[in-house]
């Protein structure tokens, strides 16, 4: 079919656009607090055993310090504490089993910055400090003593399904980010849990974990920031309460992207206006859309699909009656003869 024609037939028909119905669809739980009311007064926490100071921080062996208490899994007996001054203004802190049965997150994965840059723990703006029975730890200002992550008055558990750490709040904590969420911009301080964990929230509803995984938060504090990054690639649930947060400090955002690496440049092409929603009923609705831009005067730089183009949810598919293969192909090279592009979703849909 020539694609004059297929568009003058798309731009014909009434774009009645079929959404995913609510029907069916189970409500979104209430998030709960069973991970913070569980039973950790059995937990004996850890002890630290072995420590030195290194040339760029500190070290130190973390053994259990009484029978396991195997909350969620399995208690581990043995851990190390790396801590790294990596610059005046960066601290790592790196707390792992000795027999590496827990996954962490590789180099290759996640590329540490500045592989074997240190700075000389008297040149820095951080102090990092210990209790050796029960372990914990802080991590303050040299120059006002202020503390900014602070572990003491509760119990190290690290289990191999399960890992709880809490720190203390200043009562002048105003905290943000641990995106992607729906929440507000400056997050709750009384009774709140942050969930870090990727999913497609249907709806977009309030309170919820999204699409992206940004496990750091801000603690701004009138007349300075620091930042708290979790690197780890679990599920995490973050709960906040009257001053304690349970679940690399940094002085911010510019820190961060050091860690993290600055974004990808973004192509000239994606500048543009692009157009993209789920719920095209066919290609020829896809068409229409297509043509009613050039229709209304308006440059369309890119045209997306979602993932309505499956057939039944498949990936790598295309649906033969709605998304003849055929049909989509006219499609897609009209856009390209037109020096527009197409993009389509592709995910398991799961």
């Amino acid at each position: 079919m020539a694609f004059t024609k297929f568009l003058a037939l798309a731009t014909a028909l009434i774009a009645t656009v079929i959404a995913q119905s609510e029907a069916g669809v189970d409500p979104l739980a209430t998030p709960q607090d069973d991970l913070y009311t569980k039973n950790l007064t059995t937990c004996p926490g850890y002890v630290a055993t072995n420590h030195w100071q290194t040339r760029s921080g500190f070290y130190a062996d973390l053994s259990l310090a009484g029978p396991a208490c195997n909350v969620f899994g399995i208690d581990l007996q043995d851990l190390k504490l790396e801590v790294e001054y990596q610059t005046e203004d960066r601290l790592h802190v790196k707390i792992k089993d000795t027999n590496n049965t827990v996954y962490q997150v590789p180099d290759g994965v996640f590329p540490r910055p500045g592989y074997g840059q240190w700075c000389s723990p008297k040149n820095s703006k951080l102090k990092f400090d210990f209790v050796a029975d029960p372990f914990s730890f802080s991590v303050s200002r040299t120059d006002t003593g202020e503390l900014l992550f602070d572990t003491s008055g509760s119990k190290l558990v690290f289990e191999n399904q399960y890992i709880y750490l809490n720190t203390k709040l200043s009562e002048k904590s105003h905290l943000y980010g641990l995106g992607e969420h729906s929440d507000n911009f400056m997050l709750n301080s009384t009774n709140y849990t942050r969930t870090i964990y990727t999913r497609d929230a249907y709806g977009t509803p309030q309170g919820q974990n999204l699409y992206g995984a940004h496990p750091i938060y801000f603690d701004h504090r009138g007349d300075a920031t620091h930042g708290v990054f979790l690197l780890n690639s679990n599920g995490m649930d973050i709960y906040i309460d009257n001053g304690h947060l349970e679940y690399n400090l940094m002085d911010v955002a510019q820190q961060y992207a050091e860690i993290t690496q600055l974004p990808q440049m973004t192509p000239y092409w994606g500048l543009g206006f692009h157009q993209c929603r789920y719920g095209y009923q066919d290609v020829y609705n896809v068409a229409a859309v297509v043509a009613n831009y050039s229709t209304a005067g308006i440059p369309l730089e890119t045209m997306w699909t979602d993932i309505d183009y499956m057939e039944l949810r498949r990936i790598f598919t295309l649906d033969p009656e709605r998304f003849p293969a055929a049909l989509v192909k006219d499609l897609v090279d009209t856009i390209h003869a037109r020096d527009q592009h197409y993009v389509v979703m592709v995910d398991p849909a799961v």
